[in-house]
């Protein structure tokens, strides 16, 4: 059986992060057992004392987490600065040691670049090589720390519009390469494979020895649920030829109510009808009990 999971960014303006019991407790309703989310705030300041009473809460549920990331400002792998560049290593391995503490054993998202590319200027193939390179070197910096703590960082392969560093899984098990070490993988999105790739399926089968975490969502970014663009069963049937055993993630943007969560994914209204917390609720348990039965996992 697989282990599904939804994400934070579901919740919108409604997560309250000084409400982490609550949240946890909403989670497991979702029918859930592991959480997706940003390390918490105590991760990042290495508040060990926070860190334990979060980790307490969690375990003392049977939650299990894995966590995304990002970088703030002024903080770029792929920079011309190197300085932007330190930064970004300083703050990665920050969070790797913060996750460890909580219990977390992987660490996904941009983590070689920032989120959203906002395309200022033009961007050419020699920039293109020239910033993967960097980020390539920068992810081999911080990977010693992750390698010494047991966790595995993940890189998501993201669409043209978002960035431009990992468009595909072939670029992703390149960067994999590049970087040399048993403790990197990739996050896939069906999302961003919607746009793409040629065949999901295939895709999936081709990184089998890569995959660290699936997020299953829409291409508009919704619940999984009923869309004939994406051919769920085929995705399964991927799934099970690869013996997948990692985490199965719905990442869904609900509602136009969060600005920075809007705003980054692009989302200019609701998905869902009722957007309340119970209605947020109903749907990713919905979502969940659909994606069991498309990967005849029920």
């Amino acid at each position: 059986m697989y282990k599904y999971g939804v994400h934070r960014i579901s919740w919108g303006h409604l997560f309250d992060p000084n409400a982490m019991d609550i949240f946890f407790d909403q989670v497991l309703q979702t029918g859930a057992n592991l959480l997706e989310m940003r390390p918490p705030e105590p991760c990042l300041l290495l508040d060990y004392s926070k860190i334990k009473e979060i980790r307490k809460m969690a375990e003392s549920r049977g939650l299990e987490m894995v966590f995304g990331f990002g970088y703030p400002v002024g903080m770029d792998m792929r920079s011309d600065d190197i300085f932007a560049r330190k930064y970004a290593v300083k703050h990665l391995t920050t969070a790797i040691k913060g996750i460890a503490a909580i219990g977390g054993t992987e660490l996904g998202g941009v983590l070689y670049s920032t989120f959203p590319t906002l395309y200022m200027t033009p961007i050419t193939k020699q920039m293109k090589y020239e910033h993967v390179q960097r980020c390539i070197d920068s992810i081999r910096e911080a990977i010693p720390v992750a390698e010494d703590l047991g966790v595995r960082l993940n890189m998501e392969v993201l669409n043209r519009f978002e960035n431009y560093i990992i468009n595909t899984a072939a670029e992703g098990i390149e960067f994999c390469k590049a970087v040399g070490s048993k403790n990197i993988g990739l996050v896939l999105d069906t999302f961003h494979m919607s746009i793409e790739e040629n065949d999901i399926p295939e895709t999936i089968r081709s990184a089998k020895d890569y995959i660290g975490k699936l997020h299953c969502t829409e291409p508009n970014r919704g619940i999984p649920y009923h869309n004939k663009r994406i051919n769920w069963p085929e995705i399964g049937q991927a799934l099970r030829d690869i013996n997948f055993n990692n985490p199965i993630i719905i990442e869904a943007v609900l509602a136009f109510d969060d600005f920075f969560t809007s705003y980054n994914m692009r989302m200019w209204r609701d998905l869902i009808d009722d957007t309340s917390i119970e209605g947020r609720i109903a749907a990713m348990k919905n979502g969940i009990a659909f994606l069991k039965k498309q990967f005849n996992d029920e």
